[in-house]
């Protein structure tokens, strides 16, 4: 993948496949983001990837690029589905930003916490921070996602969410996001096993980082995720010798490492 110039500042990205019901909500907690974080001289825009939608998303989409003026946003429109590494891959090569926030169509950030990532990010030169998710199913509160350190464990499942910050440069040197069939959806998973194996750091920040919501019509809901594929890409020398080991660290900006 090609690495461009990007200036220093946060490209809060979404990649959406007929989230049109959903759009309305996290589109306005990444502009609560931008705001949050410009009132720390901190400069951001949205970039949204959508991903050939059939349920009005384009529609609304172009409405919304052209009436929101209180924040910079860009749509992109693919020509046919490719699925969402391919929107993200896009969405990494276009980022004006050096940071990338990346924040499902469904999903909300948690707004004034983003600039403690942004601080936590430039601190220690992760490839990822990441934080907790409140995890939220029919109205109510059911648990955390996200809430641990990058372990060993996690070449066997996926406990961290894509919903985090990352340095766009680290991940274009990575290669982005495997636009590969087999490994259906996991491609984030799949990426951040590429980045621990390669020896980059994943950083866990205590702190809120949004809200994922379950829901039954959701590609992932009751989904065994094919481990046994995307495993075997980092199944070799370096990531056997990962096992039984802590990968990543925590951090807290206030406060510093904590492991």
């Amino acid at each position: 993948m090609t690495q461009l110039q990007k200036a220093d500042g946060v490209t809060i990205g979404m990649a959406n496949w007929n989230h049109r019901l959903f759009l309305p909500r996290s589109l306005a907690s990444a502009r609560r983001a931008l705001r949050a974080l410009a009132a720390q001289g901190v400069a951001g825009e949205v970039i949204v990837v959508d991903d050939a939608s059939r349920d009005g998303s384009a529609e609304w989409l172009a409405h919304a690029s052209a009436t929101l003026t209180d924040v910079a946003l860009r749509v992109a429109f693919q020509p046919e589905q490719q699925g969402p590494a391919a929107a993200r891959n896009r969405i990494l090569e276009a980022a004006r930003y050096r940071y990338v926030c990346w924040l499902d169509a469904d999903n909300e950030l948690q707004s004034d916490n983003l600039f403690l990532f942004v601080r936590a990010i430039r601190a220690t030169g992760a490839a990822v921070v990441y934080g907790n998710l409140i995890v939220r199913e029919e109205g109510r509160i059911t648990g955390l996602r996200s809430n641990l350190v990058y372990r060993s464990s996690l070449f066997h499942t996926n406990e961290v969410d894509l919903c985090s910050l990352c340095d766009a440069y680290q991940l274009l040197q990575c290669g982005g996001f495997l636009a590969e069939a087999a490994i259906k959806s996991n491609e984030d998973w799949e990426l951040f096993l590429h980045l621990a194996g390669d020896g980059r750091l994943l950083a866990f920040v205590p702190a809120i980082f949004g809200t994922y919501y379950v829901r039954r019509q959701s590609l992932s809901y009751g989904f065994t995720p094919p481990n046994a594929v995307a495993r075997r890409m980092h199944d070799h020398g370096r990531h056997r010798s990962l096992e039984g080991r802590l990968l990543g660290r925590a951090y807290h900006p206030d406060i510093g490492w904590l492991i």
